[in-house]
């Protein structure tokens, strides 16, 4: 029985990045496919780990969003570029796919998702724009532990 395995790219390739690949390890139908940073050491930099953690044996580096949405293995996208991209990020995730390049099921965005509230805004306007599921990567707001502390 095979099961379907939900592939990832990321956008972006530092620290960042690398910190949610190391947290795929114990995810089960994962895979990490791919890796796009305006810095391509740093892509292949991810890249690397990726394979040699075991969750993305067959990832790669990417040129471009465009790119990595027209691979019809990349289900979903994780942003994890710097926050000054978010509104050029997802205009280029929105541009792909409503012009045909590819498809994706969803999109989910490291904080802050914007640097202010119009930002954010624009993202999730975006991102609907093209019928995307959405999420959040924050966590740490709803840490009972974290609210204690506070």
């Amino acid at each position: 029985m095979s099961e379907k395995h939900l592939g990832i790219g990321f956008i972006g390739g530092g620290f960042i990045t690398r910190f949610h690949i190391e947290s795929l390890i114990s995810v089960r139908n994962v895979d990490v496919i791919g890796v796009m940073s305006k810095t391509k050491k740093s892509a292949e930099e991810s890249v690397a780990l990726a394979k040699n953690i075991g969750v993305g044996n067959n990832t790669k580096a990417y040129d471009s969003i465009t790119d990595m949405i027209a691979d019809p293995n990349i289900d979903a996208l994780w942003v994890c570029s710097p926050n000054f991209t978010r509104i050029e990020t997802f205009e280029e995730i929105a541009n792909a796919i409503s012009s045909g390049k590819g498809e994706l099921i969803g999109v989910t965005c490291e904080k802050p998702l914007g640097r202010n509230f119009s930002e954010a805004k624009k993202v999730l306007e975006l991102t609907k724009s093209v019928g995307l599921l959405e999420g959040y990567l924050e966590n740490q707001v709803f840490e009972p532990s974290i609210t204690r502390g506070k």
